[in-house]
């Protein structure tokens, strides 16, 4: 069994590549946004954090794209079987 997850790293480049397509820089992003300070865009760029939902969305209707296009996710197996393998039979 498998479950999706957030991949920071990926999502921070598409956020980048989303900025770029449409010529937005990290002013425009923080302007847009109402963001006191850039150190939170840079951490969504180098993958460190995430945009909350709030923000997702906004960027979503900055760049004309979907929260399905913004936000990477992929799905991790190991984690489920960890998880099963824990509460079933103990450490694997």
């Amino acid at each position: 069994m498998m479950y999706p997850y957030i991949n920071l790293e990926k999502t921070g480049k598409q956020i980048q590549k989303y900025m770029d397509e449409n010529g937005y820089r990290v002013q425009d992003v923080q302007d847009y946004l109402g963001l006191s300070c850039k150190q939170s865009i840079y951490k969504w760029l180098k993958g460190k954090s995430l945009p909350n939902l709030e923000h997702l969305c906004a960027l979503s209707y900055l760049f004309h794209c979907t929260l399905d296009d913004l936000v990477v996710t992929q799905m991790n197996y190991y984690v489920i079987k960890e998880t099963i393998c824990q509460y079933t039979l103990g450490d694997c």
